[in-house]
């Protein structure tokens, strides 16, 4: 019997099926991979199987037993556990603290400090963990708050632990330090889902491997079944299964008259160069120009620096080594105050949270960045706020159209549509965008992109950030592609293809399709 069952799981969002009839499962001692791009419904099961979402139909048995409601607390209790990308500890308690937390030993109504070091301890060996039980948790790196989070997953008896792209911020030693446990859990009867963009990873490790693909199961397989490459076009769409074969099928190509001619910034002077740089512990060595009147397309899995790339533009990241310049000066930002200044806007991923004052209207939202642009010796200028405002909102199409709204009850492509407002307001140059079609509906995702083809033909460089390789193919110039903190390709628009991307991402481009199979 298998520990884990998803028995015909299905999941719909608003405009989106989630996921369409799912079927997995997961063997105790087993590493079972979980595979597909962004958008594939990896995400959205393991919040069922987690008990974080319901699902819209089917079951979820464990251990033999099916789920009676759906809470993380129930998953929990049950044996279920979740190591996400971010470690969900507390940083100023100590690892024996961080490990029992919510369960710790008590001595005459006290916390039992011995007996909780001695459990901790007690844990960390049978992980084969060297961390000291006393040491403050923000002291350790975060492999080694990885396996605290395991340790403390074992405390609250997990049969099964779901590893949610555990190498994003982890070096070579430190994968291999995390695979030796992994293999200790899996000798322990402790079942493992592991999620990762990162193949090389998948075939050392799993077991099996399942393939979702637009909220669909396209396969479970063994890794000595199919190649890399193989795996690539499942996830594209590009093979299909026929009987226990992957067989190549014709793409689907881009629709061209959804592809307006992209912006002539090609011959231009570069903006914005980076020479050589390095920052924080993933990017290594980028180089690169973004000339104005261009839109460049920036792409990668998780961990791969895309993020850490807009954090070390907008003066949130320092540099450690390189040099980056704009308009030909040396350009270090210590803050965000100091990149607008010198005219770089961040429109961040969740706009909502990072960029705009939810309880603040569109008026203010916008004309924030630039108070002296509407008051006059220190006295606000309502007329000309509101005379302002209205101009952008007409221009960026902002619905509703009304300056006084709150901007939390706008939708999130109002919400992003709102940030470029600002931005044309701080007077920027280059804009860098983080998943700015992110969550939008189909109309919203087609006017997001007309604005930021128009900023280019007025002049601006725009840098957008985003994991959704698709969508970038359609308005974009350019497409900068890193892996592990490098820039690995560089390449022209028209020149490229969906697949070729994904698999550049992955680092599968050269595995070719037609490799032998392991």
């Amino acid at each position: 019997m298998a520990l884990l069952t998803v028995n015909d799981v299905s999941k719909q969002f608003p405009g989106v099926q989630a996921l369409r009839s799912v079927n997995l499962s997961v063997e105790a001692g087993e590493v079972h991979a979980l595979v597909g791009e962004n958008g594939a419904g990896k995400s959205t099961l393991v919040k069922i199987i987690s008990g974080a979402q319901p699902p819209d139909s089917g079951q979820i048995i464990f251990n033999g037993v099916t789920f009676e409601e759906y809470s993380p607390a129930y998953a929990t209790a049950n044996g279920i556990s979740v190591v996400y990308q971010r470690q969900q500890l507390v940083p100023w308690l100590s690892v024996a603290e961080n490990i029992l937390l919510g369960q710790l030993p008590k001595r005459f109504m006290l916390v039992d400090s011995r007996e909780m070091v001695r459990i901790a301890r007690e844990l960390l060996d049978r992980l084969r963990v060297n961390i000291d039980p006393n040491a403050q948790v923000k002291s350790l790196s975060p492999a080694q708050q990885q396996e605290i989070v395991i340790a403390k997953a074992l405390y609250r008896r997990a049969r099964l632990i779901i590893l949610d792209e555990p190498t994003a911020a982890l070096g070579p030693e430190q994968i291999a330090r995390l695979f030796e446990l992994v293999r200790d859990l899996c000798a322990q009867d402790v079942g493992v889902l592991y999620i990762s963009h990162h193949l090389e990873e998948i075939f050392q490790l799993a077991n099996r491997m399942t393939i979702l693909r637009d909220g669909v199961v396209v396969t479970t397989c063994s890794p000595q079944e199919v190649t890399q490459g193989e795996v690539v076009e499942l996830m594209a769409g590009h093979r299909m299964i026929v009987g226990s074969e992957a067989v190549p099928v014709s793409p689907l190509p881009i629709d061209a008259t959804e592809v307006e001619a992209p912006s002539a910034g090609s011959e231009a002077a570069p903006l914005l160069e980076l020479r050589h740089l390095s920052a924080g512990p993933v990017l290594r060595e980028i180089d690169c120009t973004i000339p104005t009147g261009q839109v460049v397309g920036v792409t990668g899995i998780v961990g791969s620096g895309t993020h850490d790339l807009a954090l070390l533009l907008f003066g949130l990241l320092r540099p450690s080594e390189g040099q980056c310049l704009l308009n030909g000066n040396s350009y270090a930002p210590g803050r965000p105050s100091q990149a607008i200044a010198q005219g770089v806007f961040l429109v961040p991923e969740n706009p909502g949270r990072d960029g705009l004052v939810g309880l603040m209207s569109v008026a203010k939202n916008i004309t924030l960045v630039d108070l002296p642009a509407i008051t006059r010796l220190g006295v606000l200028q309502v007329n000309t706020e509101a005379k302002l405002t209205r101009e952008y909102v007409s221009e960026l199409h902002i619905n509703p159209p009304t300056i006084e709204r709150e901007v939390r009850t706008l939708s999130g492509g109002n919400q992003q549509k709102v940030l470029l407002a600002k931005s044309l307001q701080a007077k920027a140059h280059l804009l860098v965008l983080e998943e700015p079609t992110q969550g939008v509906d189909v109309n919203a995702k087609e006017e997001i992109h007309r604005i930021i083809r128009e900023l280019a033909a007025a002049g601006k460089a725009v840098l957008v950030i985003s994991t959704d390789i698709r969508d970038l193919l359609l308005f974009t110039d350019r497409m900068l592609v890193l892996r592990r903190g490098r820039i690995v390709a560089d390449i022209p628009t028209k020149a490229t293809d969906y697949t070729q991307i994904l698999n550049l991402t992955l680092g599968t481009e050269n595995g070719s399709w037609s490799q032998e199979k392991a």
